[in-house]
């Protein structure tokens, strides 16, 4: 995954950079293209015509010729060749074809140019099995210390023995892409089973100076060091199409090229043409040829334009994003969140200039090994912190939460002082609401299902016991008088739902708007309305009274009816039901009222077991 990520880094990189060079390249290609295999025929060519083309370039004077095709079979144009075809098939018994023996056999007349010639021919390397005899291979490396990693292979697809013989060097002509099938890079040197072979371009260049020497990954060519990664290769620094010199082989057979174009230059035989399939993706998934990556391999030495990766930067650029990963949790523990995305924003930018200045002067340093690590280091302590920052934060809801329980807690125990009725009236009805709204819940089709949650239940749990904390603000005379209530008087004690609400609401002026407070001022000033729109304060009428509104009515009248006050003595339990039931669609909500009938055992156990005598004060309080 790094590797892949740092090649589409470069790739990005590399077709940014401004590669135009003053200096003309040192190649010129004579191209094989569509229009000399429209004039001349298929392919391959006789080889007497490829020792034309050879001769009319060498006429030219040329540093050197480099030819990127392959011959490993006979002419079957030769003379020879044709005239053995029909004997064998025709059962003739004399020549068909006479010709001079000079003439008879294209191959050795191709052999012949060459070895006039100083050339360079082309072999493959492969690890598949090749049916041709093992290459001979000339070379004049002077290599001194080999300690570079060079890839090996067992077999190699050769010219005929004739062309091979006489070709005065020989190197290597395939190319290896990356993973993803774009050519990058170029190796200078393979080995071939146990024999070091250097690449096409490196043998042109051997041609050219016959004093290279190799010490370990440095070549001295030219009179110059250039420096390769540890199997010899570097990423290939591609120049713009018109940097690059070709002629069509048709024109330079027909003499309709200068001879200064090609004079003291490293001439590479080749073809662009696409039906010969030497076809490659290379940097940008730009389409190119395998002699034009030669020719760019030639240049790039010549003017030491090459471009190293090496393996240090590596390895250091992980040491350094381990480094900047330990840094990231440190001030991450020490809380400086904005520091943090100060070093990453920074890195992150350094290490894109950096990336971008160096290639441009010839080196890569493998960016992506620093930026994935350190992206998934980031993402993995990003998570971290928001895993911290959601404890955090659950802690503050939790110690809000308290703290809302606590200011209930107050406000309920000042309610109780004042008010005849006892706590355990407060732990009762709650408890009911509990009762009722899980009983609702755990029905999928219910109509109020959709209105519930496990929240809202226990919220309404929560804030059921502030329902009558207006009555702190009636008078004791009114609150306290043991028996019925004058006109004047009952409209004092329903002052207290409309007490409540401002009461709750002076405690809110500190907090935003909060669901819980909400949930309470409608408890409080809503549980006296009735289903028929004649309750107080405001006559609401049917689902316009909030829900918890609707579950406070029951569980207050309820318990109201089964325990004794001041002012009445205790209903028994089936009077109280059939007084619910008779206020049902009234009074009450009449789905409250069906779920009320179907708890009806519930209610009664909860009312025998926290009765007024009930006096644990920690359950009393447990708000």
């Amino acid at each position: 995954m790094i590797k892949q990520f740092n090649s589409t880094i470069y790739d990005f990189v590399v077709t940014k950079l401004d590669r135009t060079d003053k200096e003309p390249s040192h190649t010129v290609l004579i191209d094989i293209d569509e229009k000399s295999l429209k004039e001349i025929g298929q392919w391959p060519w006789p080889r007497v015509l490829m020792a034309d083309l050879v001769e009319k370039i060498d006429a030219f004077h040329p540093s050197v010729i480099g030819l990127d095709i392959i011959f490993p079979e006979k002419d079957r144009t030769s003379p020879k060749m044709i005239d053995a075809f029909y004997r064998r098939y025709f059962n003739l018994d004399k020549d068909v074809i006479t010709v001079p023996k000079v003439l008879a056999d294209n191959d050795v007349i191709f052999a012949n140019v060459l070895a006039d010639t100083l050339s360079v021919m082309g072999i493959n390397l492969t690890n598949k099995h090749q049916n041709s005899v093992e290459c001979n291979l000339s070379n004049n490396l002077n290599i001194v210390n080999q300690t570079l990693r060079l890839r090996t292979y067992k077999y190699a697809l050769c010219n005929t023995p004739e062309i091979q013989k006489s070709a005065k060097f020989i190197g290597f002509v395939n190319s290896n892409v990356d993973q993803d099938g774009i050519l990058r890079r170029m190796p200078l040197l393979k080995k071939y089973q146990n024999k070091i072979v250097p690449s096409f371009s490196l043998a042109l260049l051997s041609a050219v100076d016959p004093h290279i020497k190799v010490d370990a990954n440095r070549f001295m060519i030219l009179d110059q060091t250039i420096k390769t990664d540890a199997d010899s290769s570097f990423l290939l620094h591609f120049y713009p199409d018109a940097w690059y010199k070709k002629v069509s082989a048709i024109d330079l057979l027909n003499n309709k090229i200068p001879a200064d174009m090609i004079q003291g230059k490293i001439v590479l035989i080749g073809s662009s043409a696409i039906a010969l399939h030497d076809n490659l993706l290379r940097t940008g998934s730009v389409r190119t040829f395998g002699a034009k990556v030669h020719m760019t391999v030639v240049d790039n030495l010549i003017q030491n334009k090459i471009i190293n990766e090496p393996i240090m930067y590596k390895y250091l650029n992980i040491v350094i994003s381990t480094f900047l990963t330990l840094l990231l949790l440190y001030l991450l523990i020490k809380n400086r969140n904005m520091l943090m995305v100060g070093v990453v924003l920074g890195s992150l930018s350094l290490y894109a200039f950096f990336t971008y200045y160096l290639l441009g002067r010839g080196l890569y340093i493998s960016p992506a090994y620093f930026y994935l690590p350190f992206i998934v280091n980031f993402m993995f302590i990003s998570i971290s912190f928001m895993i911290i920052d959601s404890y955090k934060k659950r802690l503050y809801m939790e110690e809000l939460d308290r703290s809302h329980v606590a200011l209930l807690d107050s406000m309920v125990y000042v309610a109780e002082v004042h008010d005849i009725e006892t706590g355990a009236h407060i732990l009762r009805t709650k408890k009911y609401i509990k009762l009722l709204g899980e009983h609702i819940f755990e029905q999928p089709h219910h109509p109020y299902h959709r209105y519930l949650s496990k929240a809202k239940i226990e919220m309404m749990y929560r804030t059921a016991p502030l329902h009558d904390i207006g009555k702190v603000g009636i008078p004791d005379s009114v609150l306290k008088k043991p028996g019925k209530l004058t006109f004047i008087e009952h409209e004092v004690m329903k002052t207290h739902p409309d007490l409540g609400r401002h009461i709750i609401k002076n405690a809110m002026n500190s907090y935003e708007e909060n669901d819980f407070f909400e949930m309470a001022i409608n408890i409080a000033y809503t549980h006296h309305e009735k289903w028929d729109g004649t309750g107080y304060p405001e006559g609401l009428k049917g689902e316009d009274i909030p829900l918890e509104g609707r579950f406070m009515a029951i569980a207050d009248v309820y318990d109201a009816l089964v325990n004794k006050r001041v002012y009445k003595e205790a209903f028994s339990y089936e009077d109280a039901s059939d007084i619910i039931k008779r206020g049902r669609g009234t009074h009450f909500d009449p789905l409250l009222v069906d779920a009320f009938f179907e708890l009806k055992e519930e209610f009664k156990d909860i009312a025998d077991t926290y009765s007024d005598d009930f006096i644990e004060k920690e359950e009393i309080c447990d708000i």
